[in-house]
């Protein structure tokens, strides 16, 4: 018979095994961890068109080694949202298609969740810009205000209303943003339909430093200013310029001209000796030589950039966004005004994705032969004949953790 006593040396001796095993164990898992980070290095959204509702997708890559990339550990999305990546937080931004704004960070391949914020209903977020760890900006397109957020809470603090510049309905409709010296420019596309405008091409620049004071600067020769599709489509360049790319109503508007602004480093105006019109630039190694738009854009340097371009002759009557491949890889030259198409596949418009990682331009295209991340090479300027990464839908968003 085993005692009570007996029993309680039995349960000290089986603990103190446990333990000595547990520690040996320990010791082993230390001994054998590996050295590298195991943190991935690019984050992506893919989405599934094919789905009914089609489907998006957040996750990340390791590298460019991996070979393929399914959804099996992303989050569920909606369709297209952008992100935003600082640190190793992952700001995911509904776009235009709810108001959830979700913030994630990487661990080992997954995203855990770590916070999100609930915008106005109907906002439509556009962008996002961390200045530090209590103070962030959200442009709301339809509600005319940019949300100042605290990252860190992820809660609303106060709002920056911009409705009194609105022409034609109550928002001028702030969409893309960039932060510099404590002024935050601000692209307005004064669209009442949300494609399109007939309105001068503005730009609020915002001080933040001055109680948030605000000018308003115009130019005639070009419209609807930034992209409701692209992040990045405004940019400072090595000398402090800064650079906006206007799409010019996305072509729906016959004889507006699609290009590029510049306001010089120090100015509160538009360049009135530079606008690069791309809309009547002839292109070589395309079907009419021309795009109607810069879907996305990506600056590398000394006026050099990567951008997708539509080119509207290979577009169906209606257009099938999803089948159709109408959009081209093209390096441009913003200093000299010059555009050359790229040896890559033309995709479709819910792909059309870049950006830079180490030696290499990132593209995601869905192709007619391939669907995934092709390769250019900045050194050689090779491009690769298929995806070095196949992916599980169409690549809308690329970007790199720093």
């Amino acid at each position: 018979m085993i005692t009570r006593k007996m029993n309680k040396t039995i349960q000290s001796l089986f603990i103190l095994a446990v333990f000595a095993a547990g520690f040996t164990a320990c010791n082993k898992d230390e001994d054998d961890a590996p050295i590298s980070d195991e943190n991935h290095h690019i984050a992506i959204v893919t989405n599934i068109n094919s789905s009914s509702p089609a489907t998006g997708y957040i996750g990340t890559i390791k590298d460019l080694t991996v070979g393929s990339y399914d959804v099996s550990n992303a989050r569920q999305s909606t369709v297209t949202p952008f992100l935003v990546l600082d640190g190793d937080d992952v700001y995911a931004i509904p776009n235009q298609r709810g108001d959830l704004l979700i913030k994630y960070r990487r661990n080992n391949g997954v995203l855990d969740e770590v916070g999100s914020l609930s915008l106005p209903t109907g906002s439509t977020s556009m962008s996002l810009v961390v200045e530090n760890e209590e103070r962030a900006y959200v442009s709301l397109r339809t509600t005319g205000k940019i949300a100042i957020i605290n990252p860190t809470t992820m809660t609303i603090t106060d709002y920056i209303d911009l409705s009194s510049y609105a022409i034609g309905d109550a928002s001028p409709d702030p969409t893309n943003m960039i932060l510099r010296d404590g002024k935050l420019y601000v692209t307005c596309q004064q669209t009442s339909d949300g494609f399109s405008s007939t309105h001068p091409a503005e730009v609020l620049i915002i001080d933040l430093n001055n109680g948030n004071s605000i000018t308003s600067i115009t130019d005639s020769r070009t419209t609807y200013a930034g992209s409701a599709d692209d992040m990045h489509a405004m940019f400072f360049d090595e000398k402090g310029d800064l650079y906006l790319f206007c799409v010019a109503s996305y072509g729906f508007v016959p004889g507006q001209k699609c290009g590029f602004l510049r306001i010089k480093n120090g100015e509160n105006q538009f360049d009135p000796d530079y606008f690069f019109n791309v809309a009547d630039y002839s292109i070589n190694d395309i079907p009419g030589n021309k795009i109607d738009y810069l879907q996305h854009v990506l600056y590398h340097e000394n006026g050099t950039l990567f951008g997708a371009g539509n080119i509207y002759s290979l577009a169906s009557n209606p257009p099938d966004y999803v089948n159709d491949r109408t959009v081209g890889s093209f390096k441009v030259d913003i200093y000299n005004q010059s555009i050359t198409k790229l040896d890559l596949p033309f995709c479709n418009g819910y792909s059309a994705s870049l950006t830079k990682y180490n030696d290499n331009i990132l593209w995601g295209l869905s192709t007619e032969t391939g669907v995934g991340i092709y390769t250019y090479d900045l050194n050689t300027g090779e491009t690769s004949d298929a995806p070095v990464i196949t992916t599980q839908g169409d690549p809308s968003v690329i970007e790199i953790f720093e």
